[in-house]
């Protein structure tokens, strides 16, 4: 299972995947309280979750930032951009040459879009 969890973690940091960087993402795995916990977060992340919540979204005007990574290969940009397209008020910042943790790949862009978000 680690291993896979290595897999998956290089492939979702993209360009950001140093070992060093590998192994502070897979060092909680190694405590079977917090392994437990994980897979129990994996196992409730079900699309139908986002799914029951569209009508609310639908209808709220509360701005919204998407920030996904071009490259991601789990969610495809493609999602990002009809959930921006389908929710009002959400502006989707596609990160170029970022996986899905694009906050990895581009911090300072990620802080910067944040940060002027935010503060608008």
């Amino acid at each position: 299972m680690r291993a896979g969890c290595g897999t998956a973690i290089t492939e979702a940091l993209a360009g950001a995947a140093t070992e060093q960087r590998i192994a502070d993402y897979l060092d909680p795995w190694t405590d079977a309280r917090v392994r437990r916990s994980w897979m129990a977060l994996v196992a409730a992340a079900d699309h139908r979750h986002t799914r029951d919540l569209l009508p609310a979204l639908r209808r709220n005007g509360t701005p919204k930032l998407l920030v996904w990574g071009e490259d991601d290969a789990f969610q495809k940009v493609e999602y990002a951009e009809r959930f921006a397209s389908e929710i009002p008020h959400t502006t989707l910042l596609r990160v170029p040459d970022a996986g899905h943790v694009p906050m990895e790949n581009a911090p300072d862009l990620v802080a910067h879009a944040l940060a002027d978000f935010l503060t608008a």
